[in-house]
């Protein structure tokens, strides 16, 4: 005795396209709330383009220490939002960042950390380069002389 088949056929529920009613703020990271405090645990002090050497004069070094000095009674909230301090987050990957720091991206210690920049020079172009260690405290890592790592307007 033969045995009839059954012809079942199953029905896949159709994919619904619903927006989720939950938005998922990132917070933004803790340094922001704090005071500059800076370490220089990965300057580039040998670094023919990025280190301090290439400030040429005395009163450049004057105003640098003059504005960090005005920097360290705001919080990094309020140099960001500050447009005189151009600060803000910079990609690893750009593509005019030099090897000096590029390399520094194959650090186990830093290499999920983002560089940063900011300006703390009246007139020139330089920005200082470098990055929060977990820790919230700004590594500096060098110096962007003629401001070419990042650009807003490319």
């Amino acid at each position: 005795m033969k045995k009839k088949k059954k012809n079942i056929k199953i029905i896949k529920p159709e994919p619904t396209q619903q927006k989720s009613q939950f938005k998922f703020v990132k917070p933004k990271p803790a340094y922001r709330k704090k005071k500059p405090v800076f370490a220089f645990n990965y300057y580039l002090c040998d670094s023919k383009n990025c280190s301090f050497k290439t400030i040429q004069s005395p009163k450049s070094f004057h105003i640098l220490f003059k504005n960090l000095k005005g920097m360290s009674s705001l919080i990094w909230q309020k140099i960001i939002d500050a447009h005189q301090y151009h600060a803000h987050e910079v990609n690893w990957t750009e593509e005019n960042i030099p090897n000096d720091i590029k390399q520094l991206q194959y650090n186990e210690e830093i290499k999920d950390l983002s560089l940063f920049q900011f300006k703390a020079f009246d007139t020139e172009k330089t920005r200082i380069i470098g990055l929060f260690n977990n820790d919230c405290i700004f590594e500096i890592i060098g110096l962007d002389k003629e401001h070419e790592i990042y650009r807003k307007n490319k």
